[in-house]
């Protein structure tokens, strides 16, 4: 009999790829997207603040009439000024009820000065909730290359004398670093991320994980201990397009260093948890993972205030006010938000409320906010995008949506999907909001919930001894729930909580009647026994003991407590050899140095010695 993998924390974060986050309701899988991932080095950006001093008597300016700038007044400027090396930059403010203002900056690379650039007003955005009370308004961040020198201006929407701006103007210039690894990085993928096909789905585009693209985990605790741990939604309903509005003249080996500089500037410039984004594409096609908490879970972004619930933020890496998309960027795009969508049985056209507003399933940030993201050359192409993640999506047909439909679907006691449709080992997992359904390759699907359910995960499902499940849960006896498995089963009650009984010590206690049996109910799971290769398992009533040579054998009753009390299997009897049995007057069971018997006239055991 092979020894329990009861996995521990730390082995059950390996088994997931990655850390597992903590979380009262249990409802998420492993937070990394690959298993055994290499290691990575991180990068520690440095991010410097400079103050924007306030400019009183402006005179009256009139900006290039692009369609982008406006008219108005300068109410703050910083001059040229030589700085430290950075590559990605932002401005933010305090909270104010004033407008936003129109930030512009100017930037020394290569010992040249670039001209006049309109940073995108990002303050209209963002994180909800707790984190939201930390966070400053500002600009989109950004990313300029290796540069030197910094100039900002600040223009007020305002004409009238006298125009004001937000107080504690501040410039965030942002040095990721660099790693040796950012030239190749897409194509260091973790394994779990490579494209998987799961029949019945959109596959699983290849992602960058955080570990590859050199995430500080550290940044995450920041701005306090509430932001090191992830946040989660209740499901995944809609997709949120957004662009960067950052630079497009960017190389390859260039993109994750500029999403180590959004993320350093979203956490230290605007006092958010984590990277707003869910994902970001460059405009090479690569995905990365953006917020913390596991690509197939359905994590909280900080992208659209009030749209992040229920929503899937994804960005691409550029500013599409000013020029195209890609073909590349918009098909990783399309396969990023195909397999989002369909893992939670959505499709990719239709409308659905949220926040109060009713949208399209898949929308630009545009859509639900004053905001010109994803910008004009975005928008205008977001009927194709809706038509090619429709053509990935097909009927998600699958053995488990069947199963989920038949027990109500998302109206029914079952709930919403939590965590989308994805492989496990041979078959497919869903995690819904009450229940989690499995199908094995053969396509039988069952559901498990509650506490059976939690202790599952914990043993690290289909990968433990229990096997894939072979019946739904249901009503045993003593008051118990049950869930059987291909090679155990997990047993619940008020007194004994979920417990496991798998392999050897599960067939022989099947044999003897299971719960009807004199043992009991199980109260813990089976443990390595006192004797060398031995295991022992214990019941409310009595115990199983096993070793390769005798086999399982169950010791209980008035016969237990006698054994428990002389030290079980490290006292002179040592191993059960014959479970409990019939005698003149009792019952007997058999040791190795020994025996007990129990006398039913007078409730009394007697312990003989060989």
């Amino acid at each position: 009999m092979s020894s329990s993998i009861r996995f521990s924390p730390a082995a059950r974060a390996i088994a997931y790829g990655g850390t597992l986050a903590l979380m009262a309701t249990g409802t998420v899988v492993g937070m990394g997207t690959g298993a055994a991932q290499a290691k990575t080095t991180v990068a520690s950006p440095e991010v410097r603040q400079v103050t924007i001093p306030a400019v009183s008597g402006s005179q009256q300016r009139v900006l290039s009439t692009d369609g982008l700038r406006s008219t108005g007044r300068v109410v703050a400027a910083l001059p040229r000024q030589t700085t430290p090396k950075f590559s990605t930059l932002g401005v933010t403010w305090a909270p104010s009820a004033l407008p936003a203002p129109q930030v512009e900056v100017r930037v020394r690379t290569g010992g040249s000065w670039s001209d006049w650039t309109l940073l995108e007003d990002e303050s209209d955005g963002g994180p909800d909730g707790a984190e939201a009370l930390k966070a400053r308004p500002g600009t989109a961040p950004l990313w300029v290359g290796d540069s030197d020198g910094v100039a900002v201006r600040l223009v007020s929407r305002s004409t009238a004398a006298g125009a004001k701006s937000p107080s504690d103007l501040t410039v965030s210039l942002v040095d990721p670093k660099s790693l040796s690894t950012d030239a190749t990085v897409s194509r260091q993928l973790s394994p779990d991320a490579v494209a998987t096909t799961l029949p019945g789905l959109t596959a699983q585009p290849a992602v960058v994980s955080r570990a590859r693209w050199g995430a500080d985990e550290r940044l995450r605790s920041y701005n306090g201990t509430d932001c090191a741990r992830p946040r989660y939604t209740s499901t995944i309903k809609a997709a949120i397009v957004h662009h960067t509005a950052g630079a497009n003249n960017y190389t390859a080996a260039s993109s994750a260093s500029q999403v180590r500089g959004i993320y350093a500037y979203h956490v230290k410039g605007q006092g958010w948890c984590d990277i707003g984004y869910n994902f970001l594409v460059d405009k090479f096609g690569t995905i990365f993972e953006g917020r913390f908490g596991g690509i197939k879970n359905p994590v909280h972004g900080a992208h659209a205030t009030y749209w992040n619930t229920d929503t899937v933020g994804v960005s691409m890496m550029g500013n599409f006010e000013t020029a195209q998309p890609t073909a590349v960027m918009r098909e990783s795009v399309a396969k990023v938000i195909a397999w989002k969508l369909e893992g939670n049985y959505r499709s990719g056209t239709g409308k659905v409320t949220l926040a109060g507003k009713t949208i399209n399933i898949i929308a630009g940030h545009g859509d639900v906010m004053a905001t010109a993201c994803p910008g004009i050359n975005m928008r205008s192409r977001m009927g194709d995008l809706r038509a090619a993640v429709s053509a990935k999506i097909g009927s998600y047909n699958t053995p488990i949506y069947r199963r989920w439909q038949s027990l109500g679907g998302e109206a029914g006691w079952v709930g919403s999907p939590v965590v989308g449709e994805h492989v496990v080992g041979a078959g497919r997992n869903t995690r819904f909001t009450n229940a989690d359904l499995y199908s094995d390759a053969a396509a039988a699907t069952f559901w498990i919930k509650g506490s059976n359910r939690s202790m599952y995960r914990s043993l690290g499902e289909t990968r433990h001894w229990l096997g894939w499940p072979t019946s739904d849960q249901q009503a045993g006896v003593l008051g118990s729930q049950v869930n059987k498995f291909s090679a155990g089963a997990i047993y619940y009650s008020s007194a004994t909580g979920s417990q496991d009984v798998y392999r050897a010590f599960y067939n022989h206690y099947v044999k003897l009647g299971a719960e009807t049996t004199r043992l009991g109910l199980p109260t813990a799971s089976q443990r390595t026994g006192k004797i060398a290769g031995s295991k022992v398992q214990k019941f409310t009533k009595g115990g199983l003991y096993w070793t390769s040579a005798l086999g399982a054998r169950e010791v209980n009753g008035a016969i237990y407590e006698t054994y428990i009390g002389l030290g079980a299997e490290g006292s002179r009897l040592k191993m059960p050899t014959r479970g409990d049995y019939a005698v003149s007057q009792g019952r007997a069971t058999d040791f190795q140095g020994g025996r007990i018997t129990w006398d039913s006239s007078t409730n009394r055991t007697t312990v003989t010695y060989n």
